[in-house]
């Protein structure tokens, strides 16, 4: 019987999920290792981190489908967007309270984006789950949190609030590695099954 050809093709899907992981799990390893961050550096370091989640959230939907459910685009790449928009406000404007304010925007977006993508992604047509609705709402409620949380640090400074968000990172980093891994090992068994 053939699968249904409205979900994801897995072989389509590991290398944006596994770029994803190793941009966060970068961003997290940095904020594990920088002993004193600045205020500049929390800034100039989160704001590519919310750049490049968008890049690789843009390689996601389009590996998606050919043609991506207008809905689930919608969610994808706008909330991510202002995330990265709000990156860049982080760099004009550094302080303590904007990293802590605009950060926690950004993640808290991120993970809003990756549940409602997750729950729809578990209602696909056809009856069929996509192979990431888990990994989304569970990356995408450690986002949350860590956007739910990050405020709460601004006053202890800069090492707290990256430590907070390089957390979340490094959790959804590890999730989305050993998906993308798992999603290529099923890939190559497609491939001989075909």
């Amino acid at each position: 019987m053939p699968a249904d050809q409205s979900l994801p093709s897995r072989a389509r899907l590991w290398p944006p999920v596994l770029g994803r992981a190793v941009v966060a799990l970068a961003f997290g390893a940095i904020t594990v290792f920088w002993g004193q961050p600045t205020t500049a550096g929390a800034a100039w370091l989160m704001a590519p981190y919310l750049v490049l989640l968008l890049a690789g959230e843009v390689w996601l939907v389009r590996s998606e489908r050919p043609a991506p459910e207008r809905v689930s685009a919608l969610f994808g790449l706008v909330p991510y967007a202002v995330a990265a928009v709000a990156g860049v406000v982080i760099v004009v404007a550094p302080s303590d309270a904007m990293v802590g304010g605009a950060g926690a925007a950004a993640l808290a977006l991120v993970g809003i984006s990756d549940v409602v993508r997750g729950v729809l992604s578990r209602r696909s047509p056809g009856g069929g789950a996509s192979p990431l609705a888990r990994d989304l709402l569970i990356g995408g409620v450690v986002n949350l949190g860590a956007g739910i949380l990050l405020p709460f640090f601004a006053a202890v400074g800069p090492h707290a609030l990256l430590g907070v968000a390089g957390g979340a990172a490094i959790v959804t980093g590890v999730l989305l590695a050993i998906a993308g891994l798992s999603l290529r090992h099923d890939s190559a068994g497609e491939a001989r099954v075909a």
